[in-house]
């Protein structure tokens, strides 16, 4: 019950902050599709076993030794008795309900073992593990070498209306997972190792039963110890030594009341450093209306995540969800590539959007990602953050969150303007600091009228003077309507600028006589005042050669020579103007929005490197000059845009079966 009680606490605290139950809708009533799962045995180990159990709940007996068909056992309990260790092969029978968890802690040893344990189905399809009133569904602590395939898993609450977990005095009773990968110090030899997690299908996963007040988010943190359900999490806790090479491949995740899929590292803030989480290879998965974020990686490095979707991430269809969340975000990442992704349908007070690039963070790259109606924005990068990047992306009507709509009084009073763009150098400390070395480049960005029916897009452009170092070229802007003066939140707090955003002019004290505003960081209005050369020298922008919907070539916007570009000040060296001439304009879909003015997108300009990137490469993957497109097309000479003009269009589907292998080989390593 100290979850409840932490909960109810959590919520009073917030009370100041009403929210609406009525659920949000995205613009333009665009549905998103559900995910499609299968019922197949499709993992074939090479792997020989030194005993394989079986377990069947409906004919199996717990006085059966569980070594074969034949003999199988009846229980999980009974399994927990036979001790699961190195060489075993856990099989439960398919198209039944195993109810209970499987846990493996502190098993490895000193030297490394080569042996694995496999966890999966026989029969004819998948089994069910439910782990309702169990702390997981898998719990696997300080334990190298697993493999989980074929399954089916869900947590729904406790045994009762009273009681979260079926043992008593349960040590991780605050929390419910389906699967937890932990790395701790209750054990020496806590580096944990291959693991490969394939054909898993995760739904409902709960650790309250019931809620009778919404628990979507209405404050700023994210109070974890409020109890919450999970899908897949990986972490490092305290002196634990880490978590390496893990394989996640055609996972679903659907209805879980906060994150589909979370690895967690506990070393430098880098990712970099021991006691974190490396080589995490996520493909062909799906998440599904989690109430949290979608994904969330922390303090991981050299890894990717690729062929996957995150639907509606920050989810409230049910009460007891936490209702806020980008469909992904990182934070201490080294080295992580996002390709190919689609992240659409993030809702929530703040941040939502399809993928964001948090604080502390190194050579992330998203490209060739499609990002649509993410409440919170397209593009979001935080400071202390270097040579990232979002490139070769299509983005869809994202940002339309707007806390002043009044269609769109579900989110309450807290919260912030959905943004389109933003890159700002918010972190934890006072005052903003970077991003560093940022390359935001041939994107396809739209946002028009009708697609963000019956809402009102704020804003496009949050852009601090703290940058050091932004590239923003060859981009396209298709805007309905240019971005209004009211797009810049310049704040004043401690004594130095708290939100300087980017319009030529810098937050220069606190305005006189004006009046703090809670909302805002408990900080006060600024004054504000052009920036002066030294200024845009030190930001070491290079914003030219963009193409926008709204231009005036006669125009006389001292900057951009185009006074219909974007709002008063803003700044590109060289506008383009026409039309791309898109083949649906008011669609959907990344095909909609390939270009056929072929002369118009052939004027895109080579990247250059910042002068300020000291390193060899610009950015960490394949370097500034990309070969290809959005669609995997060759791209000849540069263009503006994501797509080359005419594009073939291949089919993501089949792109994905090209790369559909499963992971298994690296865990011999």
């Amino acid at each position: 019950m100290q979850a409840q009680v932490q909960l109810e606490s959590a919520l009073k605290e917030a009370a100041s902050a009403p929210i609406y139950d009525e659920i949000p809708v995205a613009p333009n009533g665009f549905v998103f599709e559900k995910p499609v799962t299968n019922n197949k045995i499709n993992y074939q180990s090479k792997e020989k076993f030194k005993r394989t159990i079986y377990i069947d709940a409906e004919k199996g007996k717990d006085k059966n030794n569980g070594l074969s068909e034949g003999k199988a056992i009846k229980s999980l309990a009974k399994l927990a008795k036979m001790n699961p260790t190195f060489g075993d092969q856990i099989l439960l029978k398919g198209n039944q309900t195993h109810d209970g968890t499987i846990e493996l802690i502190n098993l490895n040893k000193a030297g490394k073992s080569k042996k694995k344990i496999h966890i999966g189905s026989y029969g004819s399809g998948k089994a069910t593990i439910n782990f309702r009133g169990y702390p997981a569904g898998i719990w696997v602590q300080n334990t190298s070498n697993v493999i989980i395939t074929d399954l089916k898993m869900t947590g729904d609450g406790g045994p009762n209306k009273n009681t979260l977990m079926i043992r008593k005095n349960e040590k991780n009773g605050q929390q419910r997972y389906a699967i937890r990968i932990q790395s701790d110090n209750t054990h020496p030899n806590s580096l944990m190792e291959n693991f490969l997690i394939y054909n898993v299908d995760i739904f409902d996963v709960f650790l309250l039963n019931d809620a009778e007040q919404s628990r979507a988010c209405r404050q700023w943190n994210m109070n974890d110890n409020a109890g919450w359900g999970w899908g897949i999490f990986g972490q490092v806790l305290k002196k634990g030594q880490g978590i390496s090479n893990v394989a996640v491949q055609h996972v679903t995740v659907s209805n879980v009341s906060q994150m589909g899929i979370r690895f967690k590292g506990a070393g430098k803030i880098d990712g970099s450093a021991p006691r974190n989480v490396s080589d995490v290879r996520i493909e062909h998965c799906t998440v599904y209306q989690s109430g949290g974020p979608g994904m969330q990686f922390n303090r991981c490095n050299n890894s990717h995540l690729k062929y996957s979707r995150i639907t509606e991430s920050g989810n409230r269809n049910d009460k007891r969800k936490w209702g806020r969340g980008s469909g992904m975000w990182t934070w201490g990442l080294q080295n992580f590539l996002f390709e190919y992704n689609t992240f659409e349908g993030a809702q929530g007070i703040a941040d939502c959007c399809g993928a964001h690039i948090d604080f502390n963070c190194k050579n992330v790259v998203i490209q060739k990602c499609l990002s649509r109606y993410n409440a919170g924005g397209f593009i979001e990068v935080l400071g202390l953050n270097y040579n990232c990047s979002y490139r070769y992306n299509v983005s869809i009507n994202d940002g339309w969150r707007n806390l002043k709509d009044p269609e769109q009084k579900f989110w309450g009073k807290v919260g912030t303007p959905g943004c389109i763009v933003t890159v700002n150098g918010h972190n934890h400390d006072k005052q903003y600091k970077g991003p560093y070395q940022t390359y935001i480049y041939n994107n396809t960005i739209i946002s028009t009228i009708e697609g963000n029916k019956p809402y009102q897009n704020p804003n496009v452009f949050n852009i601090s003077t703290s940058n050091e170092g932004l590239v923003m070229m060859n981009n396209i802007l298709w805007l309905e309507e240019k971005a209004n003066n009211g797009w810049s939140m310049h704040r004043w707090k401690d004594g130095a600028a708290y939100d300087a955003a980017f319009d030529f002019k810098i937050s220069d004290g606190p305005r006189k006589n004006g009046k703090i505003s809670k909302g805002m960081g408990q900080s006060y209005p600024a004054t504000v005042r052009p920036m002066n050369e030294a200024e845009l020298t030190k930001m070491e922008l290079i914003m030219r050669g963009n193409l926008y919907r709204l231009y005036n070539e006669n125009g006389t916007d001292k900057y951009s020579k185009v006074s219909n570009a974007l709002a008063e000040g803003y700044w590109d060296e060289n506008a383009h103007g026409g039309s791309p001439e898109f083949v649906n304009e008011s669609g959907s879909e990344a095909a909609d929005f390939v270009p056929q003015n072929k002369a118009l997108i052939s004027l895109g300009e080579a990247i250059p490197k910042l002068k300020s990137d000291k390193t060899s490469y610009g950015i960490y993957f394949d370097g500034l000059e990309m070969k290809t497109d959005f669609f995997g097309n060759p791209i000849k000479g540069n263009i503006i845009g994501a797509i080359v003009p005419n594009a073939k269009i291949r089919d993501w589907t089949k792109v994905y079966e090209q790369n559909d292998k499963v992971d298994d080989k690296k865990m011999s390593k």
